[in-house]
């Protein structure tokens, strides 16, 4: 008898496994903390591979396909300027490839370094968002080094929004309908358009016109998750001049919809999390500026200092948190 109960109970089990197979394994996606690096100050990409919404990184093969060798760990330090190209390997799935641009600066001279500032508006709910972070990448790829981008969350369902979306997206004259960018603070160049040529034609015009930059440096700490920030600025004429620090997030997975689909497991990079101004402050030529913040921060976070003329940005640099970025300098001197 007990030998016919083993028999039925074998059939039951191989009966229940009939048709039933394992849940594909997701298509590893490869993503980097920066893209555009800058080799003389000596700036590193910190790889991260996801499988789904699971980190791993520890588990998998990270490839530069630039020069066929396989990355020791998940952080990569250019030797010099120049573009590598990267791809992960998972459980013998490819990603999706990935390129890292480095960039050289003087270490002297009389022109800081310019660049540019992308607010790009976005919300987890809008279909067509992703195509505006492409175009916003496309034209930091197309200027190494001269647009940093943030991805201001808009409206109460998106779960990365904050109180400052709402004022900077009815600063511009924004309504409900995303995407939008903007350049520079500057309300004329604000595009709802997904197209890199036309961001890359503001961010060029802003560049051209606003001329010689003040200069702008960041200096931080970070004590396990106390963040201490001071940036500060140098005048190249006199003017009234305004000190911003924001804080940004950096690989947090949530969910995006797209005009395929909703993808559960999205990568959101550049996330504002905090915006603070400082008090306008006149200064003359060579004279300095400072503002400080504290917080407590929890996650891949990055600090963005920002110095604004005339309501506009003058010049903007970014840096990872507890880190430090000293002036930089134009190659050459028109």
């Amino acid at each position: 008898m007990k030998r016919w109960i083993y028999i039925l109970l074998a059939l039951v089990s191989a009966l229940s496994c009939v048709g039933q197979k394992d849940d594909p394994i997701p298509e590893p996606r490869l993503t980097a903390d920066l893209t555009a690096l800058n080799a003389t100050a000596g700036e590193t990409a910190t790889f991260t591979v996801y499988s789904g919404a699971e980190d791993v990184t520890e588990y998998a093969t990270i490839r530069n396909l630039t020069d066929d060798t396989v990355l020791e760990g998940n952080v990569f330090a250019p030797a010099g300027e120049g573009e590598w190209t990267f791809v992960a390997e998972y459980e013998g799935l490819l990603s999706e490839e990935l390129t890292v641009t480095a960039f050289v600066v003087a270490e002297e001279g009389k022109d800081f370094f310019r660049r540019s500032l992308v607010l790009d508006f976005t919300g987890t709910w809008c279909n067509n968002c992703p195509q505006m972070e492409a175009a916003v990448e496309e034209a930091m790829s197309a200027r190494p080094g001269r647009i940093v981008p943030v991805s201001v969350h808009c409206f109460p369902m998106d779960p990365m929004y904050l109180p400052k979306s709402d004022g900077l997206r009815k600063q511009f004259g924004i309504g409900n309908s995303l995407p939008a960018a903007v350049v520079d603070l500057d309300p004329e160049s604000m595009i709802s358009t997904t197209s890199s040529e036309l961001l890359l034609s503001h961010v060029d015009r802003l560049l051209e016109t606003r001329g010689v930059s003040a200069g702008i440096r960041i200096e931080s700490t970070l004590e396990g998750d106390d963040l201490s920030v001071t940036v500060e600025a140098k005048a190249v004429r006199e003017d009234e001049y305004t000190l911003s620090i924001i804080l940004l997030e950096d690989s947090i997975v949530a969910k995006q919809k797209t005009k395929e689909a909703e993808i559960p497991n999205y990568v959101h990079n550049n996330v504002l999390r905090q915006w603070e101004d400082g008090d306008p402050v006149t200064l003359k030529e060579e004279e300095t500026a400072t503002l400080s913040l504290t917080a407590t921060v929890s996650g891949k976070y990055r600090i963005v200092a920002v110095v604004s003329r005339g309501g506009l940005v003058d010049n903007v640099v970014t840096c990872a948190a507890g880190a430090s970025a000293d002036y930089q300098f134009e190659e050459e001197n028109d």
